[in-house]
């Protein structure tokens, strides 16, 4: 079993960092692969709220006519 301090000597080079660094860098892509998906999957979710809002705004606003139109036959006939 190795010592931290050999465990450094054979995997980050003379300076002490190489090896670090290039782990460093590599899960720093990673995570910036990963913050790309997301944000494409929240523009995604932002359209379809979008979407969705318009939708509901277009029902709301047909519903609200055809019971005004009910609402003005009704007393009419009474």
């Amino acid at each position: 079993m190795s010592t931290p301090d050999a465990w450094e000597t054979q995997h980050t080079g003379s300076n002490g960092w190489t090896e670090y660094k290039r782990l460093v860098i590599n899960e720093l892509e990673r995570t910036n692969r990963r913050l790309d998906i997301m944000d494409k999957r929240l523009a995604r979710i932002e359209k379809n709220v979008v979407v969705l809002q318009t939708k509901a705004a277009t029902w709301a606003a047909g519903i609200a006519i055809v019971i005004s139109g009910g609402v003005s036959l009704l007393t009419r006939i009474l």
